[in-house]
Order: C-alpha cells, then sequence, then structure tokens
C-alpha cells in the first residue's frame, strides 16, 4: 500500500495509515537503545568527495537512530571547495556566496539528501532486496524548504522524514511540532518512535530566533534534535578551517597547517586538512582560533 504523509503550508492534514506491522519489529531495530554510545575516534582527515561525506553523514545518521536518537539535525557542505584543498576557492565561494540565496542551495542539496542519503540510512535491514522510496513535497519555494519523504520495504515503522532548509520563521516551528504529533511523536507509547531529521536549518543557537522565540526554540528543538553530522566551513587567520561532527565522536578541527616560511618543498594549498583539536562540544571562534594559533607557533 502506498504511504503519504502531506504538509499542508497551514497544518499537517491527513492521518497515518495505521500500522499492521507494529509487531513485526526487526533484530536491527529492536537492538536500538537510548543509552549513550561511547566516543568514538575522529578520522584523521576531512572526507575527500561528495560520496564520502554521504557515506559518513548516512553511518552517524543509522548508528545514532540505532542508539534510540530518533530527533536528528544534520549540516552537510555547500562548498565544493572541501574537497579541492584551495584556500582561494573556499574564500571566494564563501566571500561571494550562493546566487539566489536558499533557493539556489536548496537545488544543490535537495537531491544530495533524496538521491543519495537517505536511501542510505539503515532504519531496517530486511528490506527484500527492495530500494526505499523516496518522495519530496515543497513547502515554501522561496526558503528552498521541503519535507522529504522515505518508504520503507519493510513497513511504516521504519520510514523516514528529512525537514531540507527550515528556517527561524514561526511556521517552521509549528511544523516541526505537527510532524513530530503526526509522524515521530516518541513521547506517545501508542506511536513508534521514527526516524526525524533537520537537514541544513538556518539558525546556529537560540540567539538565532531572536528574543521572543528563543526560548520556546530551544525547550522545542535545540534541546532535543542532537547534531549527529555536521561540516562547518569558515575562514581563521586566513586559513581555511573546517568542523566535523560525526556520531558518536566529539567535534574535530580541520585545517592545513604548514610554516609559511618553509613548505617543505610543497604549495601549501594542496596540503590536505588534518585533524588539530578536538572538542567534547561545538567549539567557539576563541577556542578554534586558539588551537590554531597553538599549531602555527610549533
Amino acid at each position: 500500500m502506498h504511504r503519504c504523509f502531506t504538509l499542508n503550508l497551514l497544518l499537517i492534514a491527513g492521518a497515518l495509515t495505521t500500522l499492521a506491522c507494529c509487531s513485526l519489529v526487526s533484530a536491527f531495530s529492536s537492538s536500538s537503545s537510548s543509552s549513550s554510545s561511547p566516543a568514538q575516534p575522529l578520522p584523521n582527515n576531512l572526507p575527500s568527495n561528495p560520496d564520502d561525506v554521504i557515506r559518513q553523514a548516512a553511518n552517524s545518521i543509522t548508528n545514532a537512530y540505532v542508539s534510540g536518537v530518533y530527533l536528528q539535525t544534520i549540516r552537510l557542505p555547500l562548498s565544493q571547495a572541501i574537497y579541492g584543498n584551495k584556500e582561494e576557492g573556499f574564500v571566494a565561494d564563501r566571500a561571494i556566496g550562493w546566487q539566489g540565496g536558499p533557493m539556489e542551495t536548496y537545488r544543490y542539496l535537495s537531491p544530495m539528501v533524496k538521491n543519495n542519503l537517505l536511501p542510505r540510512i539503515r532504519t531496517a535491514n530486511n528490506t527484500a532486496g527492495l530500494n526505499v522510496k523516496v518522495s519530496e513535497q515543497i513547502l515554501l519555494d522561496f526558503d528552498g524548504s521541503s519535507l522529504q519523504t522515505t518508504e520503507h520495504p519493510a513497513g511504516a515503522l521504519y520510514d523516514i522524514q528529512a525537514l531540507i532548509q527550515p528556517n527561524t520563521d514561526g511556521y517552521y516551528i509549528k511544523t516541526i511540532q505537527a510532524i513530530e504529533e503526526q509522524f515521530c511523536n516518541t513521547k506517545k507509547v501508542d506511536k513508534p518512535n521514527r526516524l526525524f531529521v533537520l537537514v541544513n536549518p538556518a539558525w546556529r543557537d537560540k540567539s538565532s530566533f531572536g528574543i521572543f522565540g528563543a526560548q520556546k526554540a530551544q525547550e522545542l528543538i535545540l534541546d532535543r534534535y542532537e547534531t549527529t553530522y555536521a561540516v562547518d566551513q569558515f575562514i581563521v587567520r586566513g586559513r581555511q578551517i573546517s568542523l566535523l561532527k560525526c556520531w558518536s565522536s566529539d567535534w574535530g578541527l580541520y585545517a592545513a597547517v604548514v610554516n609559511d616560511n618553509d613548505c617543505g618543498g610543497k604549495d601549501k594549498q594542496s596540503m590536505p586538512a588534518q585533524l588539530i583539536a578536538s572538542f567534547a562540544t561545538r567549539p567557539e571562534y576563541k577556542e578554534i582560533d586558539a588551537a590554531l594559533k597553538g599549531v602555527m607557533n610549533k
């Protein structure tokens, strides 16, 4: 039976199909536990191509899901410069930005998530050789937002919802609440725990929501949706810096650090970014600057 989760621009409409397969819980999902997973070591280098990013992200989301984390946030890189190891191109990307704003980033991000990421997230093993079906509903086109839904061949228990590029507008707060209530409400014993992922949200912390929305956003989203995968990129001291978060590792700080006066016969811009520091939580700028300065002074 075809399953459909339709999101109206003002409210969520329709009820989900009764889940006759609720008793058919596979060994894969029954092993899930809400207990914290032990910290895993960070990779020594950043992903070298888009497929590496998708593989890392899918594994992180899957491992968090198996550990009982059903509400997740991820941030995928939107700059190709992460793979080129060329600071000049990266700086240009950051300075010029994306022509068209969120609509342009949506055109880059949407197919990456729909065609590559969601089909690789493993919420169940018993697919019987069938592929996961992914559908998409545009929400607010000028925001570049959409809702992508997977229909898993093992049954509706293993479906996934992914909200693409939500921002701080109250519309998305209501949308998130409605999706939780009708799709994945983890507070009700009569509804299954199903995966709901926020992809590249436009906020960074509660200050993004302003004075009046900060507390509500903190309680509804920031305290509940755990970041399970992220690649953040920026410039510090004229160098390309990247933060990488994989479940269940710490935050890793990566940079191509060489002595400006002695590159050892190599072009410093061709040096791959390497792990130079790690942090239990996402570091502030001053922590990043101190770590980079310490490495450069060695």
